[in-house]
């Protein structure tokens, strides 16, 4: 298609109008800030009433190792995932950092749902696995993994409707001894 011809039809690229292609970029920008705010509030103490605004009504939410030595669970259901999220800081935290590379986005032509994928990598306490349920012991790790999201454009706002960790690494951290001046 001609530059003349596009600018006449209001389309470009793929079939697209302007209009299509700024509201998939803004998407894209809105998934990513949404993805980074989940991290953030995952590192505020799992705060469970805003990470559960995040997720649709009907989201999943898992995190595992595929031979299921770590297990978060696997919850359906916004209550669900805010109900797990209010008792996580039990056994994590009090220190979480979950850092999330910029996720790569595919939207789906319907302009309503979209998938995702990003790497996880998150330093945290938890409680050992020998301490009692509700103990305040912790030691710290390093968790490493995959991010395998879906979202839902829902009354004009992207949110989560699914969102699968396969965990690949944990490791504990220890202490790096001070270096000699």
């Amino acid at each position: 298609m001609s530059a003349t011809k596009a600018r006449t039809t209001g389309r470009t690229h793929a079939g697209r109008t302007v209009e299509e292609r700024l509201d998939r970029l803004e998407s894209e920008r809105e998934i990513h800030a949404l993805v980074h705010r989940y991290a953030e509030l995952c590192d505020a103490a799992y705060d469970p009433d805003g990470l559960a605004d995040l997720f649709t009504e009907d989201a999943t939410w898992s995190s595992r190792t595929r031979d299921g030595s770590v297990d978060f669970g696997r919850y359906e259901g916004r209550e669900a995932i805010r109900a797990f999220f209010a008792g996580a800081s039990k056994d994590l935290g009090p220190m979480t950092l979950h850092y999330l590379l910029e996720p790569r986005i595919e939207l789906a032509d319907d302009g309503v749902s979209a998938a995702g994928v990003c790497y996880l990598l998150a330093i945290l306490d938890q409680r050992p696995a020998a301490s009692a349920p509700g103990s305040s012991d912790r030691e710290r790790v390093l968790l490493g993994g995959v991010y395998a999201h879906r979202f839902r454009r829902v009354a004009g706002r992207w949110l989560i409707s699914g969102s699968a960790c396969d965990l690949s690494l944990e490791e504990p951290l220890r202490s790096a001894p001070s270096p000699t001046l």
